[in-house]
């Protein structure tokens, strides 16, 4: 394979590098690929039908962002999750989510478009208390839950706020899995988010950015009560 002038990546190869890169990116959000799951570069290469070069160059992007560990004669795994690490991240949320809920209220208070998109996710959000416990309900709290926060998201004014929170989010959703084992932690979250819907619908910001605390507080409880019961190869005690 030929280089392109200057020393870049052909862009099939960059192409390709994005495609494996998105499609991992998604499998660790998800927990398909659980924390400390080995990536081999030829079991990547045979399954995702790519050359050696953008694997590689993805399984680098997804090390950058803190998904993904290289080891020297070891290879490549899936990070693995530490105690230290799951409460900093925390840590960091409650500091930054508040804020952005807070904007968020204040925006929706003045656009009737972006009010009227919160309130039918709280419609949402009552639906779901309302059906039976079940895999399918669960995936779509998910789904709603996602979209409520990247609404927030965008509604934020602040844009160093709005992107730093969007990074942590491949963070975030691959904790979701270990937040979500006790079915019973569903129904308490959905709870949670009609309290924020409600919060932010009344334009009450201290409300709403109080039930985000409560939120991010209760799943922190709720993963490291999890971890301890069962923490396997995924958690590293001493990181």
């Amino acid at each position: 394979m030929t280089t392109a002038p200057g020393g870049r990546e052909p862009a099939s190869d960059v192409s390709k590098a994005d495609l494996v890169h998105r499609r991992l990116k998604e499998e660790i959000e998800l927990g398909e690929l659980a924390p400390g799951t080995p990536l081999s570069e030829l079991a990547l290469v045979d399954r995702m039908g790519a050359s050696r070069t953008p694997v590689r160059e993805a399984l680098r992007r997804l090390a950058g962002e803190g998904l993904v560990e290289l080891a020297p004669r070891q290879g490549a795994r899936v990070s693995r999750v530490s105690l230290q690490s799951v409460r900093d991240l925390f840590d960091f949320r409650a500091l930054l989510e508040p804020a952005a809920i807070r904007q968020a209220t204040e925006a929706a208070a003045g656009a009737p478009e972006l009010r009227r998109a919160f309130a039918a996710m709280r419609t949402g959000f009552a639906r779901l208390q309302r059906r039976a416990p079940s895999p399918a309900r669960s995936r779509a709290f998910y789904e709603l839950a996602d979209r409520f926060d990247w609404a927030v998201i965008g509604a934020t004014r602040n844009e160093h706020l709005r992107r730093t929170i969007a990074e942590l989010r491949p963070h975030t959703a691959r904790l979701r899995n270990l937040s979500h084992i006790d079915p019973q932690r569903v129904e308490v979250s959905v709870v949670e988010h009609l309290r924020m819907c409600d919060g932010l619908l009344a334009g009450d910001g201290d409300e709403a950015a109080a039930a985000v605390t409560e939120h991010l507080a209760q799943s922190l409880r709720t993963i490291f009560g999890n971890l301890a019961r069962a923490p396997g190869a995924a958690l590293d005690l001493l990181g």
